[in-house]
Order: C-alpha cells, then sequence, then structure tokens
C-alpha cells in the first residue's frame, strides 16, 4: 500500500533547492486518501524522474501540475503537465525508449542517461498501468496514465 501524496510530496521535497533555482512552482491535486498497490520505490523513481526533465528540460519559472483526474474500481488515473518547452513532435513516439534523447547534442556528461522515461513506463506498467505523453495546445507537456488501486 502506497499513499500516493506522500510519495510526491517526498520527490518535490528531495528536489526542493533545484526547482528553487529555476523557479519551479508545483501544484499537487490528489487526495491524502489515493493508495496504490505496489513499490514505494518505483511509485516515486515515476515522478522523481518526471521532475528531473521539468528541471532539465522546460525552462525557468514553469508550473508543474500533478492532478488524479479520475478513479474506477481498479485504476487511479492521473496528469502530470508542464507549461514549459514543448517537444518536436517527431520526438514523443520515442521518447519512452532506452538511451532516447530527443536532443541529439546532449551527453551524458551534459546530463541524463536517456533513462528517466524508459524507468518511468517500466514502473507505471509493473503496477498495472499505462503511460502516454503528449504536447499541450498551450505549451508544455503533459504525461497521461494510470496505476492500479490498492
Amino acid at each position: 500500500e502506497v499513499v500516493l501524496l506522500s510519495a510526491i510530496k517526498d520527490v518535490f521535497e528531495n528536489q526542493h533547492l533545484r526547482l528553487k533555482e529555476k523557479g519551479i512552482s508545483y501544484k499537487i491535486e490528489i487526495n491524502e486518501n489515493i493508495k496504490v498497490h505496489g513499490n514505494y520505490h518505483l511509485i516515486t523513481s515515476i515522478f522523481q524522474n518526471l521532475v528531473e526533465n521539468t528541471i532539465r528540460y522546460a525552462g525557468e519559472g514553469v508550473e508543474i501540475n500533478i492532478t488524479n483526474y479520475h478513479s474506477d474500481q481498479k485504476y487511479h488515473y492521473f496528469t502530470y503537465t508542464n507549461n514549459g518547452k514543448s517537444i518536436p513532435e517527431e520526438h514523443l513516439p520515442r521518447l519512452f525508449e532506452r538511451f532516447y534523447r530527443a536532443d541529439e547534442g546532449r551527453t551524458r556528461e551534459s546530463g541524463g542517461t536517456g533513462l528517466g522515461l524508459a524507468i518511468v513506463k517500466n514502473a507505471v506498467q509493473l503496477h498495472k498501468g499505462e503511460i502516454s505523453v503528449r504536447n499541450r495546445p498551450e505549451g508544455g507537456i503533459e504525461f497521461i496514465f494510470s496505476l492500479a488501486r490498492f
């Protein structure tokens, strides 16, 4: 049993200084009673990698929103959005591939391994969920995913 709000708050607490340096704010719209069946460390890795990608690529002064927009008997459904830089459409289908980088000029030395979103996808799937990504019409990106209820 993982209390999702606690896991997410832990991620933001761990990233507090980096978020502050970039002027990134966040809003979490998840009820404190929402629980998922799974592994705490894998659940936090989902949000850790999404937040780290926002810090690295979205720009400064960005806002992150995490919302539980629906729940049914089997799943909770979430969105993770930021209003920063969008990703060129041709890269979206491959974002969850291991070692894939949308910015070909990046190297490991400049940050990242190309594994973050592959880890996110695998962690979501291990929790019997699905994940997708799209650009938001108003700018930024949106990850839409589900996790099995406890």
